[in-house]
């Protein structure tokens, strides 16, 4: 009972990291559960996620939503970022950490639901500032990771102004690749329980293939209410980390 429990637990993480962002707070909670060491935890988490974000960025991709104008220069400049932020990640608390997610969560998610007047149009001849913005997401994905897909979201819709939906499919492909070559190195060095990823990883793409069908179906004002609760639902989690409580 309780291993069905588990995996349906899972494919709902997959659907709502799919639809927008949170699923690997999810996955990671269940395999704290399951009391795998925090580094193995951290690995299994990668293969789960990246399963996950593979499914929805192809989805996104058959469905025409997902710009590679924008994407392959954010996703080239993303990996040395990450590398950047993982070094970063290793001198600071996990507070202070959760802090920089906090701030970049509430500056974003403000961007991202306030009304805006101009024609949201990408604006060709960037190269510079989508490696820069490319650059930032690899270090915020190295850095911590949590509620990646909004962080991305946010930055996307400052930076490009690109639509809700188009920008959550950029996210997908970028955090793909990412979680894609930390997964082989946690791999690499041990750090991975293929039988829970396997039993983890089957559920989680299920979800996130309705997760992404249910995004493609729902209009710019409800995916950015959608948007705005989970936002808020994660300030609370890491508010809730850096108190203790």
């Amino acid at each position: 009972m309780r291993e069905v429990l588990l995996l349906l637990v899972a494919g709902i993480g997959g659907f709502i990291g799919s639809l927008m962002s949170g699923g690997s707070m999810i996955t990671f909670f269940i395999l704290t559960l399951l009391n795998i060491p925090t580094k193995t935890a951290v690995g299994t988490l990668k293969m789960v996620i990246a399963g996950l974000t593979l499914v929805s960025f192809l989805t996104y991709l058959r469905a025409g939503v997902l710009n590679l104008k924008i994407a392959l220069p954010l996703v080239l400049s993303s990996f040395v970022g990450s590398y950047v932020g993982s070094a970063f990640l290793l001198s600071v608390p996990d507070n202070i950490a959760n802090l920089f997610v906090m701030v970049f969560l509430i500056v974003g998610t403000y961007f991202t639901v306030k009304e805006s007047q101009e024609v949201p149009t990408f604006r060709e001849g960037n190269l510079m500032l989508q490696l820069l913005v490319g650059l930032a997401i690899g270090i915020y994905i190295g850095i911590l990771g949590i509620a990646s897909t909004l962080v991305v979201i946010s930055f996307l819709r400052m930076f490009f102004k690109v639509e809700l939906l188009e920008a959550n499919a950029i996210a997908k492909l970028i955090i793909f690749f990412n979680n894609f070559i930390a997964f082989i190195t946690y791999a690499r060095n041990g750090f991975v329980d293929y039988p829970i990823g396997m039993l983890l990883i089957f559920p989680v793409i299920v979800g996130s293939w309705f997760g992404a069908k249910t995004a493609l179906k729902l209009d710019s004002k409800h995916l950015k209410e959608v948007f705005l609760g989970i936002s808020i639902l994660t300030l609370i989690n890491l508010l809730r980390n850096i108190m203790g409580i």
